[in-house]
């Protein structure tokens, strides 16, 4: 983990496809932020000629009327989105531990030509990379990287190859994603290096069209929740080694894994926890573990013996 910061939980209030891999730890602190208007801290709205992106109750048919409900930001209140958008809205976000970013949302657009795209940028929107791009390890067995929750896929995308969020969804959507860096299991790439030296991250909801001129609602974002999950702090109070164990075989076909042995094993117990980080048992240390009782997926492992600390990922195929 390497670092013990003071967890905080930003509720942004504006006016789900793939398989959970997004893991909870322990928030702290929160503050909420309303948007009634468009002076709001580190919001930066759609500054475009002609601004696409709207603060403000829907009046459209596909989102469904409301005149008096919370305040949300779509791509216009009342229009259907027009030919040729490119508009986009950015959030600054402190770096901190292990982010997530959540929201709530609905969309309709023609689907693998127009959607909405989720971005980030490390060197003050200079460079943008998609959720889903080089970075993005929901199926790879390397750390750190971008997990997402209930996102597009890579097969969801847009004529120019950009995943995205196309085609509808009329009912509210939750989607997450977190730039983690729990398990700090082999060195990012510089690219997604998010660990040190990074001020500020910038997030970008960027809706696009083709020229082919529809009637349809665009994109309605109606909650963010940024946050900073200090992954792991309420497990050990002191933490003197954290390394991963070399288990076998990993990904494993039969649920069947081999854990290596350790000096004085009989002081430490196993904790197993699922992809959305729900712990499923805790054992007394052993070198042989079976998930076979339970879907195949990714897990994670914590072994300690309250000073020191094992950690790692099991890919059940």
């Amino acid at each position: 983990m390497g670092r013990n910061v003071l967890a905080l939980l930003i509720l942004l209030s504006l006016s789900f496809a793939s398989i959970a891999q997004v893991i909870d730890g322990y928030p702290g602190s929160t503050s909420v932020i309303r948007f009634t208007n468009d002076s709001i801290p580190n919001f930066l709205p759609d500054t475009a000629v002609t601004p696409l992106w709207q603060l403000g109750h829907s009046r459209k048919s596909f989102f469904g009327i409301d005149s008096v409900g919370t305040t949300t930001i779509m791509t216009d209140t009342l229009n259907p989105y027009p030919v040729n958008a490119n508009n986009w809205f950015v959030i600054k976000v402190p770096p901190w531990s292990n982010t997530i970013i959540d929201f709530w949302h609905r969309y309709q657009a023609d689907s693998g030509k127009d959607g909405g795209i989720v971005e980030f940028s490390l060197d003050h929107g200079i460079t943008w990379q998609n959720v889903k791009g080089d970075c993005n390890v929901d199926s790879s067995m390397s750390f750190p990287g971008v997990l997402t929750t209930n996102f597009y896929t890579f097969n969801d995308t847009l004529v120019t190859g950009q995943p995205a969020f196309t085609g509808y969804k009329n009912v509210s959507q939750y989607s997450r994603f977190q730039f983690f860096e729990g398990f700090p299991i082999g060195p990012p790439s510089a690219a997604c290096d998010w660990g040190g030296g990074i001020d500020t991250f910038y997030i970008r909801f960027r809706f696009v069209s083709d020229s082919i001129v529809d009637t349809m609602a665009g994109w309605m974002i109606d909650s963010i929740k940024i946050e900073n999950d200090n992954y792991g702090a309420g497990f050990v109070s002191t933490v003197k080694k954290q390394q991963s164990l070399a288990t076998y075989p990993n990904p494993s076909f039969d649920g069947l894994f081999n854990f290596p042995a350790l000096t004085n094993e009989q002081d430490y117990n196993t904790e197993v926890y699922n992809a959305i980080g729900e712990k499923l048992f805790t054992v007394p240390y052993a070198r042989e573990m079976r998930l076979d009782q339970y879907p195949k997926g990714l897990y994670f492992y914590r072994v300690t013996d309250g000073t020191n600390y094992y950690s790692g990922r099991l890919l059940m195929e």
